[in-house]
């Protein structure tokens, strides 16, 4: 792990990377088939963030709006592919959206100076796609002196492969912690002891 695991008080903030999203691409659907099937992993960790008042924070893609907003994001993807993922994790009204202009949510975005506002040091990165933007996010964070803990069945690219590559960067270059989702309440015991 980063340096920044030697601070005395870590604490840990959950990314949610894409999660709002069309599936309006080639091999979208699987793509979303693959999202719908991670629901009850990202509900498990969102509600323990939730339990324990650390930060949540959705990077997404702006779809090129102008000045986007949660409520405008939601409604330019809600279609009869997304629309049912779109419900079970939408951000409430607490949560922090970040919309971010490519692969990364570090590039041209606020999410480091919100990172370093709440004081985080320890990443909990999940989302789509595994091998794009979750990856890439993971690479700026690891730049940033970020720890990563990647929950990888939540995380989901189109293909296997591209999900098997990134999860193999993110632990072996990117030195990620690799979880399942279940194992999370354990991860932050021993990390935090809160």
């Amino acid at each position: 792990m980063n340096s920044s695991c030697d601070k005395k008080n870590p604490k840990p903030a959950l990314l949610m990377v894409d999660l709002i999203n069309s599936f309006s691409f080639k091999h979208g659907c699987v793509l979303a088939e693959k999202t719908e099937k991670m629901i009850p992993n990202i509900n498990l960790l969102r509600d323990l963030f939730i339990k324990r008042e650390f930060p949540i924070i959705y990077v997404n893609d702006h779809y090129k709006l102008n000045n986007p907003s949660a409520d405008k994001v939601l409604k330019h993807c809600t279609n009869p592919l997304s629309y049912n993922i779109i419900q079970e994790i939408k951000p409430k009204r607490h949560e922090l959206c970040i919309f971010k202009p490519n692969y990364s949510g570090f590039y041209q975005t606020e999410l480091d100076h919100e990172l370093k506002k709440h004081e985080v040091t320890h990443l909990i990165i999940l989302g789509v796609a595994g091998n794009r933007c979750v990856l890439f996010t993971a690479n700026d964070a690891f730049m940033r002196d970020y720890n990563l803990i990647i929950p990888y069945d939540a995380i989901s690219s189109i293909t296997d492969y591209d999900e098997n590559v990134a999860v193999y960067m993110m632990k072996d270059i990117l030195n990620a912690k690799l979880i399942l989702s279940q194992e999370i309440e354990a991860v932050i015991n021993e990390l935090f002891q809160n």
